[in-house]
């Protein structure tokens, strides 16, 4: 009985092939938390927006007095769920013929295009809704060129407008890689060794030694993205806790069927989610 891809390929391998292209190509998505909506029976998931400043002041409050009271009113941002997904045949020939390096590219090719896809759509949540204060740019340098004080007014924006400090990273396209790695006060990840879990610089310490984590610029933690989304130039300096939400209607799955009429191995790929911005102003463009 001549062999399948799926006697030699499991469902598990393929898996492990989407959280490694994700942890070192992709990084829009980790602009955003996650919010588990595989229970909600909802196409999309509302968000509470804050629909204005917080209106109320502290007083004194006499004696018996009532206290003076506040008001802040919400709107609502809807993440609507879509599938995304994709399939490649792979013919029984292929395996017969013992091309498994073939045929491995094939499944990281499939999972290439689905993690890139998604990504492109966080990107495009992520662009679109920025700190209104920026683009920042401090204008000393090239255009299209990283300077170290691009990053350092974006901080002072991001700590006047009380982000969680530790929490931020900086976010940015592959093409700026020599740019930041030949910035005044760059350290790159190779430098860093253990003292980069240990001082708690990296929000996500298992990228440590994966290619998304370039290094950091001063204290703030830099990460490339290799969708092609990004201009050169470009940058968001992202706080996570509070920017938007991922929401997941079914988690990204993979699975295989056999196609008797033409020999072949089918493997799809395919997930439900959506995104949403829920503050803006954690989200601090760069663009030089």
């Amino acid at each position: 009985m001549p062999q399948k891809a799926s006697d030699i390929i499991s469902d598990d391998d393929v898996r492990a092939i989407v959280e490694k292209i994700r942890n070192r190509y992709y990084q829009s998505r980790t602009a955003f938390r996650d919010y588990d909506a595989t229970n909600n029976d909802s196409n999309s998931v509302e968000f509470p927006v804050s629909d204005g400043d917080f209106d109320g002041d502290i007083a004194e409050v006499p004696p018996g007095s009532e206290f003076p009271r506040a008001t802040k009113d919400y709107d609502t941002v809807q993440a609507a769920h879509t599938k995304y997904g994709l399939e490649i045949v792979i013919p029984d020939e292929d395996v017969e013929d013992n091309v498994i390096d073939i045929t491995l590219d094939q499944e990281e090719d499939l999972v290439r295009a689905e993690e890139k896809r998604v990504d492109g759509i966080a990107y495009d949540i992520l662009s679109n809704n920025t700190n209104s204060a920026g683009p920042i740019d401090a204008g000393n340098a090239t255009a299209g060129e990283f300077e170290y004080e691009d990053i350092t007014l974006a901080r002072q924006r991001a700590f006047q407008d009380e982000l969680e400090l530790n929490e931020l990273r900086l976010l940015t396209g592959g093409q700026n890689m020599n740019s930041l790695l030949n910035m005044d006060k760059f350290t790159q990840a190779s430098e860093l060794g253990d003292s980069v879990l240990e001082m708690g610089i990296l929000p996500q310490g298992n990228l440590v030694g994966q290619q998304a984590f370039l290094g950091v610029a001063g204290d703030v933690p830099v990460f490339l993205d290799n969708t092609g989304n990004y201009a050169e130039g470009e940058a968001y300096l992202v706080d996570p806790t509070n920017f938007g939400w991922e929401s997941t209607r079914r988690a990204v799955d993979v699975s295989s069927y056999y196609d008797e009429s033409i020999e072949s191995t089918v493997w799809q790929i395919d997930e439900r989610v959506g995104f949403a911005a829920t503050q803006p102003s954690a989200n601090i463009a760069i663009q030089t």
